[in-house]
């Protein structure tokens, strides 16, 4: 998810007294049109949603899309998400994390969120003594994670582009594309590798990410479809949601996954966690 115009890196100096309240609307995902994955995700991803490719300063990332047009119709009028899977980088709005060095990362937040609070009512970001608040500690479980994850998907990214199998996407006649910067898998590309190619995608966990997002390619018609329908307010039953529950539904995405890509139930169990540290 692209950073928020005031990402700002969470701090017991800043917001140490400070408070924040957990999104109850997924309204905010308008301003994504596209929003980053990692391996673990990609078969929950391509279930439901296309799955494209964007530069990075890192080289090519996978990413989920959520719109065409101009408006998303993934998201009711009530804020609720209409899909199946929800992406889960979005899960952890107004959060973000900025990679450091190796496989460290400095927490990050968007104060122009609205979500970032003086009411005593909404979460503490730390306790009385400075050590992380225990809601703000799952949210740094998350990313500590997802950057093992990221660091396993740009090794499939790397493969991918050796394998030079990524193409500047072309939507349907028709269809709109909210950025020129998108790429998709060339499937004609990827009929012609050999098998030291094929093996090289193999090794680097690549494959099945590659046959996802040819698979996701089929949801373009059913998105564009749905944009061009009125939006209607989803039932509130499946509205906001809870740190634990939505934040554990990244874990739950890894160990699915656990049966085509062995490797990923290592990420299962999160690291120990420093309370007092916000960068890691």
């Amino acid at each position: 998810m692209s950073a928020g115009p005031n990402l700002i890196p969470v701090s017991p100096e800043r917001h140490g007294t400070r408070r924040w309240r957990r999104f109850s609307s997924y309204a905010f995902v308008q301003a994504h049109p596209v929003g980053p994955i990692v391996l673990g995700e990609h078969e929950q991803i391509a279930a439901c949603l296309p799955l494209l490719f964007t530069a990075s300063a890192t080289g090519p990332l996978p990413v989920a899309l959520t719109r065409l047009g101009k408006q998303t119709a993934l998201v009711a009028q009530n804020g609720v998400w209409r899909g199946s899977y929800v992406p889960s980088i979005l899960r952890v709005h107004p959060f973000h994390a900025r990679a450091t060095q190796g496989d460290q990362f400095a927490l990050m937040v968007d104060e122009d969120s609205g979500l970032v609070t003086d009411d005593p009512q909404d979460v503490a970001f730390f306790t009385p003594d400075g050590a992380l608040g225990p809601e703000l500690a799952h949210v740094v479980d998350f990313f500590r994670n997802r950057v093992h994850a990221e660091a396993q998907t740009r090794s499939a990214m790397a493969a991918i582009t050796r394998a030079g199998l990524l193409t500047p996407f072309a939507p349907p006649e028709g269809m709109d594309a909210p950025s020129t910067a998108l790429m998709q898998v060339d499937a004609g590309a990827l009929a012609d590798l050999g098998r030291v190619a094929l093996a090289d995608l193999h090794r680097a966990g690549a494959l099945a990410l590659v046959y996802s997002a040819l698979v996701a390619q089929h949801h373009l018609s059913f998105l564009a479809h749905a944009e061009a329908l009125p939006l209607r307010a989803a039932p509130k039953a499946a509205a906001s949601p809870t740190a634990d529950a939505e934040l554990s539904g990244f874990f739950d995405a890894l160990a699915s996954a656990h049966t085509q890509e062995p490797a990923l139930a290592d990420w299962v169990t999160p690291a120990p966690r420093k309370p007092s540290d916000t960068n890691h």
